[in-house]
């Protein structure tokens, strides 16, 4: 379905954090959650830690596994003394013993899951390793909220980099509707360089999620439109689903 391994994006840690970081309402979102379901908790593609190291800072019992070694070796550096385990493991065979109160992922990383296959094994490590009664929370697009036609280039915003450099971001985006992924291409320029790189996102929509996570064991208990838990409606750009296994 794509001719790379979708982990382009995640090869400079340092300013992912600086051009993605900062979403503490996401992060509010998650610590509520985990505050309600006290235990030791897991972050599926926990990247760099944005996620993780927030809960960490304020009490919460966490680890996070990721397959993008650079991220995970700067997540346990802005760690320093926290008790965080980072592993790099796959989400999708990812073994332990432990049992967790709360599992979640964030930044839309149910998405990069393309196949049925994928989405199936994911799902499976989440119910595998929760508790009984343990929660399991994640968020995506909505393709029914969103505009899935191709685009060519353009402007998609700024940040500053780790050297104070202003970089100018823009992308173009193409849907393959018979598999329901979208190829997006993003492009940095810092003026004296540029970079390109290329992501693909699958869209499901919200019915089949609901089937996915039934047959998996799942309850869906609450489903949301955006961080503030206003309640999910069927053109809401993004859907938050927090799911029970029972």
């Amino acid at each position: 379905m794509i001719d790379h391994n979708n982990q382009e994006e995640y090869l400079d840690p340092m300013n992912y954090d600086l051009e993605f970081g900062g979403e503490t309402d996401k992060y509010e979102f998650f610590l509520e959650l985990a505050r309600k379901h006290p235990g030791h908790v897991l972050e599926l593609a926990c990247g760099t830690g944005l996620a993780a190291l927030y809960l960490a800072e304020r009490g919460i019992q966490i680890s996070g596994v990721d397959i993008v070694e650079p991220m995970l070796a700067y997540a346990r550096v802005k760690a320093k003394d926290l008790p965080v385990a980072f592993i790099e493991a796959d989400a999708r065979t990812f073994e332990t013993d432990q049992r967790y109160s709360m599992i979640y992922l964030t930044g839309n990383a149910f998405q990069a899951f393309l196949s049925d296959e994928d989405q199936h094994a994911l799902l499976q490590t989440a119910y595998k390793h929760l508790e009984p009664g343990g929660i399991f929370a994640f968020e995506m697009r909505n393709p029914d909220g969103n505009d899935l036609s191709d685009e060519e280039e353009e402007s998609w915003g700024t940040f500053v980099d780790v050297d104070g450099v202003t970089v100018k971001v823009s992308g173009t985006q193409t849907y393959d509707a018979a598999n329901q992924i979208m190829h997006w291409v993003t492009i940095r320029d810092w003026g004296h360089r540029q970079t390109t790189s290329r992501i693909a996102c699958r869209f499901t929509d919200v019915q089949t999620l609901q089937q996915l996570l039934e047959k998996q064991g799942f309850t869906v208990e609450r489903q949301y439109a955006n961080w503030d838990q206003t309640p999910f409606q069927p053109s809401s750009p993004m859907v938050i689903s927090v799911c029970k296994k029972w």
